[in-house]
C-alpha cells in the first residue's frame, strides 16, 4: 500500500480512494493499532471486562460567576447575564469568587479528598465559538483537591441481597469556568448565548475503576445526594447543572487497559447506565470480530439507544497549557497555620469549612443498617430521598416494625410524591403525621387503600391527625367477623357467576373482582386479607354439593 498526503492507493486492487485527512487518520489507526487486543469470534467474551471512569462537571451554587459579578440565573433571556470579562473584551481582568472556592473545599472534604493549601489556575487553549477568550481558565496541574473516595451502593438486579457496596476513587477536583452555549439553526447558522460563559464549575475526575453502567449510575446518584446535602450544586441534569462524561474501554481480565472512547454529556441516571453498557458491548463485539477500538468521542442517541460517532478524539491536540498570569495562587489555611495568615482575613480555613459538613449519606446508611437492621438496599433508598431519614426515625421511635415503615415510605409515600413531582422536604407533611398514619396501618385499624387516601389529604394540606380523619369519616376496618361475613355473603349472592368461576378455576382475577365490589360498598373498610379468607370459606360451603362445570 502506498500512502500519499491525502490519497490512499491500494496496489493490490488498483483502486484509487480519496480520503480526507480525518478519515485517513481513522483508517490508519484502525489498520495499525491494537492488533494485540484482537480475539477470535469463538473466544469467550466473559474473559473480557469493561473499565469505566467518569468526569463530572458540577455547576457551583453561587449568586455570581467564577471570575465576574454577572448573576447566575437559569432561563434568562439570551445574552443578558454577560459582563465585559465574560465576553473577553480586551483589558478586562478576572476577580476570583470566594464562595466558589469554599464550595470546592466543602465538596472536596465531603468526598474525602486532601485539600491543597496552595492551588493554581492555568489557561487551556482551544477555539470554539462559545469560548470567546480562546482559552478556558482551569486547574490542570495544581487542583484544589486530590485523592478522594466515595463509597456507594450498587442496587441488586433481582432482590435486596444482590445489592453491594462499591468504592470510587477521585483523582482530583478542580475549579474552572464554563463555556457559553451554541445553537445550530436553519441555513447552517450557529448562534451563541454567553449567559452560561464564566459560571463556576467543579470538575470531578474519577479513576477508571468502575465495571459497568449500573455502577456508574449508582456513583452519580450518590454524588448527587452528597452535593445536594452540602448545597454546592443543584444537580439538575435536565438543566445542565450536572454533566457526565464517561471514558470506557474493554480489556482482557488481567491485561492492561484497552483503547478508550469518551461518551459526552449524558443527561440522566437511566441513560448513563444504558449508554455505558451499550458502549461496552459495542467494543467487545468489535474485538470479537477481529477489529480494533478507535479512540474517539461519541454521544448517546436517546432514540436508537446507541452511542454514535461525534469526532475523533484529539489525542495529540496541544492545548498550550500555561499558568494564568492574572490570578495569584489560591492559599488556604487550617488551624495549625492560621496564625501565619492572621493579617489576611480572606484566607479560607479548611477546619472552619469542615465544621459545616452535615451527616453524609454513607454515615446515614451505616446508622440505619446498624440501629434498625435494615437491608442495605432499603437503607440506601431511605438515604437517597431527602428528608426521609429523620421522618423514618420519628416513626421507628413509636413503631416496632422497621420493614413496614420502610415499605410505606418507599412505596406509598414515594409514589404520591413522584406523582406531584415534589420531594418530601417540599411536601409539608411532618414525621409525626406520618407516624400517626403508619401506626394505624400497622395495627390493622385501617386498610392500605384508606392509608393512601389519608396520605393524599395530608399532602393537600390537611393539618388534622390521621386518627381525627379516620374518626370523622368512620374509616376504621370492620372488626366484627359476623358483619364481614354478612357483607361477603351478600356480594356472593349478587355475583354468583363470578363466585362459581373462582370455585371451578381458582383464578385470582375472580377473587379480585369480588374484593373490589366489597370494598367499593364499604369504602375500603374491609381488610383484603380477612375478606379473602371469608370469601374462600363461604364459596367453598356454597358450592360444596355442586359439581364443577
Amino acid at each position: 500500500m502506498v500512502i500519499l498526503q491525502k490519497v490512499v492507493f491500494s496496489v493490490s486492487s488498483g483502486n484509487l480512494v480519496i480520503f480526507s485527512s480525518k478519515l485517513k487518520e481513522r483508517f490508519l489507526t484502525n489498520l495499525c493499532l491494537n492488533f494485540s487486543s484482537k480475539i477470535s469470534a469463538k473466544e469467550d467474551i466473559s474473559l473480557y471486562e469493561g473499565v469505566v471512569g467518569l468526569e463530572v462537571h458540577a455547576q457551583i451554587n453561587s449568586k455570581s460567576k467564577l471570575f465576574s459579578n454577572s448573576p447566575v440565573e437559569f432561563g434568562s433571556s439570551t445574552n443578558t447575564k454577560v459582563s465585559f470579562f465574560d465576553a473577553a473584551l480586551p483589558g478586562t481582568l478576572p476577580v476570583l469568587n470566594r464562595s466558589c472556592i469554599e464550595a470546592g473545599i466543602l465538596t472536596g472534604l465531603a468526598c474525602n479528598c486532601t485539600v491543597n493549601k496552595i492551588s493554581t489556575f492555568d489557561r487551556k487553549h482551544y477555539f470554539y465559538p462559545d469560548l470567546p477568550a480562546g482559552y478556558q481558565i482551569t486547574q490542570q496541574f495544581k487542583p484544589l483537591a486530590i485523592s478522594g473516595h466515595i463509597k456507594f451502593v450498587v442496587p441488586g438486579v433481582m432482590n435486596n441481597s444482590d445489592s453491594y457496596e462499591c468504592m470510587a476513587y477521585l483523582k482530583q477536583i478542580q475549579l474552572e469556568q464554563d463555556s457559553g452555549r451554541s445553537f445550530h439553526v436553519k441555513d447552517a447558522k450557529s448562534l451563541v448565548d454567553l449567559n452560561r460563559a464564566g459560571i463556576g464549575l467543579m470538575e470531578l475526575v474519577f479513576e477508571p475503576n468502575l465495571k459497568n453502567g449500573t455502577e456508574a449510575a449508582a456513583l452519580v446518584k450518590e454524588l448527587i445526594c452528597i452535593l445536594k446535602r452540602i448545597g454546592t450544586c443543584s444537580c439538575e441534569l435536565e438543566k445542565g447543572t450536572l454533566r457526565v462524561d464517561a471514558n470506557i474501554s474493554v480489556n482482557k481480565i488481567g491485561d492492561p487497559l484497552g483503547i478508550r472512547t469518551e461518551v459526552k454529556n449524558i443527561n440522566s441516571l437511566r441513560y448513563i447506565a444504558k449508554a455505558i453498557d451499550y458502549e461496552i458491548e459495542r467494543q467487545i463485539e468489535i474485538i470479537k470480530n477481529g477489529g480494533s477500538v478507535i479512540n474517539e468521542t461519541r454521544s448517546y442517541d436517546y432514540t436508537t439507544k446507541k452511542t454514535i460517532f461525534m469526532r475523533d478524539k484529539e489525542m495529540l491536540q496541544d492545548y498550550r497549557f500555561m499558568p494564568e498570569p492574572n490570578l495569584p495562587p489560591i492559599r488556604i489555611c487550617d488551624e495549625s497555620d492560621k496564625e501565619s495568615y492572621k493579617r489576611l482575613d480572606n484566607i479560607p480555613n479548611i477546619d472552619e469549612i469542615k465544621g459545616r459538613l452535615p451527616i453524609l449519606p454513607d454515615t446515614e446508611r451505616s446508622m440505619l443498617v446498624k440501629n434498625y437492621k435494615l437491608p442495605l438496599d432499603m437503607a440506601d433508598k431511605i438515604v437517597q430521598s431527602e428528608g426521609f431519614r429523620n421522618a423514618f426515625e420519628i416513626a421507628a421511635s413509636r413503631i416496632n416494625d422497621s420493614s413496614a415503615i420502610c415499605n410505606f415510605f418507599l412505596y406509598n409515600l414515594q409514589s404520591q410524591l413522584n406523582g406531584r413531582k415534589i420531594s418530601f422536604k417540599e411536601c409539608g407533611v411532618s414525621g409525626n403525621q406520618l407516624a400517626d398514619l403508619i401506626e394505624l396501618l400497622v395495627s390493622k385499624r385501617i386498610s392500605d387503600a384508606t392509608a393512601n387516601d389519608i396520605l393524599q389529604m395530608l399532602l393537600n394540606g390537611d393539618n388534622r391527625t390521621a386518627q381525627e380523619i379516620v374518626k370523622e369519616y368512620n374509616w376504621f376496618l370492620i372488626s366484627d367477623e359476623k358483619e364481614l361475613q354478612e357483607l361477603c355473603l351478600k356480594v356472593i349472592s349478587e355475583y354468583l357467576k363470578v363466585a362459581k368461576k373462582y370455585k371451578t378455576s381458582g383464578k385470582q382475577r375472580y377473587m379480585t373482582n369480588l374484593l373490589r365490589v366489597l370494598n367499593e360498598r364499604v369504602n375500603n373498610r374491609a381488610s383484603i386479607k380477612d375478606a379473602e379468607a371469608v370469601f374462600k370459606k363461604l364459596i367453598q360451603e356454597k358450592f360444596k354439593n355442586q359439581k364443577d362445570t
